[in-house]
């Protein structure tokens, strides 16, 4: 989903003994964002300018020191020109064996799914093909009780395409162009992406939906 609206400057401690135990996925995170600045040719200043954060905000999270929200990772994502899936990471590894005769991976295994784990805003997604170059976006979301997607309250998506969605466990709410749909496990929603939208877990327990997209746009 592409979230409508200001890019809030919001971003969290990477976690519980963060100076000696850095999170490996944070980290990543970090890493893919400080190369993808490099390869565009612009400093901290110029990022952050784009974005609309603070300098030393982009360098603690290029540093791997602070964990960014789904709502600021858009923002830098779109700054830096390219996907927000292109920031997700993989900490698994790929098997040879999962390759057509031309080379391209057409598996991907659980345990190597490139992953975005965003705490503050209490979701988690992993990317279900083996890159973003494909028709269509395939993606596994986690949503913690009390979360949404877009994360902030009242907030809207709206892009082109179709989305299809299926509640694999708990239950989500979907909001598309002023109804409420519900879905329990099993569920599905189809829907043009293009009319405002978002989704909630408003049950005190975590949710679980596969997201296919069309054109990939997330």
């Amino acid at each position: 989903m592409r979230e409508r609206g200001k890019v809030p400057v919001d971003v969290e401690p990477e976690g519980p003994g963060s100076a000696a135990e850095p999170d490996p996925e944070v980290v990543a995170l970090g890493a893919a964002i400080r190369a993808l600045r490099t390869e565009a040719g612009l400093t901290l200043e110029q990022l952050a300018a784009r974005v609309g954060v603070s300098r030393s905000m982009v360098s603690a999270i290029e540093l791997g020191r602070a964990s960014p929200s789904v709502t600021t990772l858009r923002g830098l994502a779109g700054a830096l020109g390219v996907p927000i899936a292109s920031l997700f990471t993989a900490l698994g590894g790929e098997g040879t064996a999962d390759l057509d005769r031309s080379g391209r991976r057409l598996v991907v295994r659980r345990g190597g799914r490139k992953r975005l784990l965003a705490r503050r805003s209490n979701v988690y997604y992993e990317l279900l093909t083996p890159d973003v170059n494909r028709q269509v976006e395939f993606l596994w979301g986690e949503f913690e009780p009390g979360s949404g997607a877009p994360p902030d309250p009242g907030a809207f998506a709206a892009h082109a395409g179709e989305e299809n969605v299926v509640c694999i466990e708990g239950t989500v709410v979907f909001h598309v162009d002023g109804r409420e749909y519900v879905l329990d496990e099993g569920d599905s929603i189809s829907f043009d992406c293009s009319v405002p939208h978002r989704l909630d877990n408003r049950s005190d327990r975590r949710a679980v939906a596969v997201i296919a997209i069309t054109p990939p746009t997330w």
